[in-house]
């Protein structure tokens, strides 16, 4: 099937004359549900005679209705550049210094379980306060993604069919998501021709300010895929959060309604007409569903769309204002995209309730298969943890110290596990997981337990301690919160004008911005995270305030040691 040189999009308002685009890559924009770029995006595949990749990322999503439903697809690709970027998506901000810590253990890693394997055999050993912190943080994030990319129905094979291939990844973690989008694209890039990737919530997966794992592989495609007639689509609600490495590469613009002034005037900067010739601002808050401003290096004018499932006297009425746009209704079809798929190999076509019902059957067997093995993998590491210990405990003979038994399984949790609530919450505090040890514990004439209340007791005050200082971390606003890492990874006292200018790179000289950045640390100090003399020069006190609250209970240097390291990550996650 040869491509289209020219693809119609639509007809002009007004005059109904046809508006015809040329294959490049293109961007729809405009308010979902309200605007019609998921329809828009299929009628012009399917006009162009492409191969496309649509990918469904939210659960309930319906505006795809026609093509075939393929296999997720998963590449292990991996080097220090795609580790960089899992930690920019994980943690929401660029990174700094933390590059050096990436390089040093990507270099032995092919994959992501070797680059796993690394983290945690780090972490097993003596590493500096803020290393660790970014270590716990990669970890974290792999452990979500791991088991579903080892356990989920993912092909390592990418076969694509003729029109519009579906690939369902709604149930998918978004960074899974993230994962899969990058193998199409890398896949397509060198081995397919004549082919569309339509990325679905650009600001999501190529965001303007930090890293994706999606972002580095999508400005190759876009610099290098119109060689082979591959082209990237994408939509967005808005431009704003959208990298502007790959906006720069895009052609086509075609621009929908919106309703946020700041997002009116930048659907408006991207029109290349002097002023008085531009659209208002009106006309963008106006646009009815199916109209767009169209934006190429041939034209610039204002369009109805023709759905594909629509005609083209129909779209004509609408375009010259003889028919409604809202009376427009796509028509029902028989066979949804699900089926459609096995029309190929000439299975006989199922009534429109039995096909309703498969597919309601087929999406709750993968929820529920997807479910099992998540909380399979949770489980099975817990009991990996544990399995030494209790196995022991059983063969002993000898008389057994509570304590003692505690201690050693407390042990070999992780810190993430110990703190609050383990992945997906199967361990919800110390106190449960002593009761499930202790359970197991056989019972006996040989057996004997050392009950010690008061070592209750004191471990009731330490879960409060810890809740203490977490509770006073939530409550800062995201400037302190800035404030308190800053101030942590210095080993000096720190002036207004540095925490200023060093920190939160804003003006020294401003009075009004002082005097609040003062108030901020004064408030820091009220709870006793930070320490602040008479000269306004703020120390670090978190791990003293730790121990203040943690000592009078007999807690371990150890255990201040992991609430500090738990409460450093807690400001890396949510800050």
């Amino acid at each position: 099937m040869s491509l289209k040189t020219e693809i119609l999009l639509g007809y002009e308002i007004g005059t109904a004359k046809p508006v015809k685009i040329k294959p490049a890559h293109l961007v729809v924009t405009g308010i979902t549900q309200e605007s019609g770029k998921t329809t828009t995006l299929e009628a012009l595949v399917k006009r162009g005679r492409f191969k496309a990749v649509f990918f469904k990322t939210k659960i309930g999503e319906a505006a795809i209705r026609e093509g075939t439903l393929i296999a997720p697809y998963y590449k292990d690709t991996f080097d220090w550049e795609y580790a960089s970027e899992i930690l920019e998506a994980s943690r929401k901000e660029k990174l700094k210094f933390e590059r050096s810590w990436i390089i040093k253990y990507s270099k032995t890693a092919k994959n992501l379980l070797e680059f796993k394997a690394n983290i945690d055999q780090a972490l097993a050993g003596k590493l500096r306060e803020l290393e660790k912190s970014v270590l716990i943080t990669l970890q974290a994030y792999l452990e979500k993604i791991i088991p579903e990319l080892q356990y989920a129905p993912l092909s390592n094979t990418l076969n694509l069919n003729d029109g519009i291939n579906i690939m369902d990844i709604e149930r998918f973690r978004e960074e899974t998501q993230t994962l899969v989008i990058r193998s199409v694209l890398l896949e397509v890039l060198k081995h397919y021709k004549n082919t569309v990737i339509v990325l679905p919530e650009a600001w999501r997966y190529v965001p303007e300010r930090i890293g994706s794992p999606v972002k580095r592989p999508a400005e190759t495609f876009i610099r290098q895929g119109a060689s082979n007639n591959n082209y990237l689509w994408m939509d967005s609600q808005d431009i704003t959060g959208v990298s502007k490495v790959i906006l720069k590469q895009v052609s086509n613009w075609i621009l929908g309604y919106q309703r946020e002034i700041n997002e009116i005037k930048r659907t408006l900067d991207q029109i290349p007409l002097i002023k008085r010739h531009k659209p208002k601002p009106e006309d963008i808050a106006s646009l009815k569903l199916g109209h767009f401003f169209v934006a190429t290096s041939q034209l610039i004018t204002k369009v109805y769309v023709l759905p594909a499932w629509s005609n083209k006297k129909t779209a004509m009425d609408i375009a010259t204002g003889k028919k409604d746009v809202t009376r427009l209704e796509r028509p029902k079809m028989l066979v949804p995209f699900s089926i459609q798929a096995k029309a190929q190999e000439k299975q006989p076509i199922q009534s429109e309730q039995q096909t309703l019902n498969f597919t309601e059957i087929k999406a709750e067997i993968i929820e529920l298969r997807n479910d099992f093995f998540n909380k399979l993998q949770n489980q099975q590491t817990t009991i990996n943890n544990l399995a030494s210990e209790i196995y022991n405990l059983k063969s002993n003979k000898h008389e057994i110290n509570k304590a003692e038994i505690v201690s050693l399984v407390l042990q070999k949790l992780p810190v993430p596990t110990v703190e609050t609530t383990a992945i997906n919450g199967q361990i919800d505090d110390e106190e449960s997981v002593i009761q499930k040890v202790l359970s197991r514990i056989p019972k006996g004439q040989n057996v004997t337990y050392e009950v010690a209340p008061l070592e209750k007791i004191q471990r009731g005050f330490l879960k409060s301690a810890k809740s203490k200082i977490i509770n006073d971390i939530q409550q800062l606003n995201e400037e302190q919160k800035k404030i308190l890492k800053f101030v942590e990874t210095q080993n000096k006292g720190c002036n207004q004008t540095h925490i200023l200018s060093k920190c939160l790179f804003v003006s020294a000289t401003s009075g009004g911005t002082r005097s609040r950045v003062s108030q901020q640390c004064k408030t820091m100090a009220g709870l006793e995270l930070v320490r602040m003399d008479k000269n306004a020069v703020v120390y670090a006190m978190l791990k003293d305030r730790i121990k203040q609250l943690m000592g009078l209970h007999k807690a371990t240097d150890q255990e201040i040691e992991q609430v500090y390291n738990h409460v450093l990550t807690e400001l890396i996650n949510h800050s």
